[in-house]
């Protein structure tokens, strides 16, 4: 699913960006714009930080939990 249509960024992206930032630092504060510099990329309007920041914990949680083991599947939103 889109996220952000203005840097056309994916759910997938941004449960990459999350692996990856936990990976890398696993007590890393993750906020929005880490997973942008991340990505290599910049918000632009703005809109999707919500949304992102919803996926983002919810990305978070599951890697935590372990409960998927190992795969990350995208939140899809009603």
């Amino acid at each position: 699913m889109i996220v952000c249509s203005c840097t056309m960024i994916t759910s997938r992206d941004i449960a990459e960006a999350v692996s990856a930032l936990r990976t890398a630092d696993p007590f890393v504060v993750l906020t929005p714009g880490l997973v942008y510099r991340q990505l290599g990329k910049r918000p632009s309007c703005g809109s999707c930080l919500p949304l992102i920041t919803k996926l983002m914990v919810a990305y978070d949680e599951e890697g935590l939990s372990g409960a998927s083991g190992g795969t990350r599947r995208p939140v899809e939103e009603a």
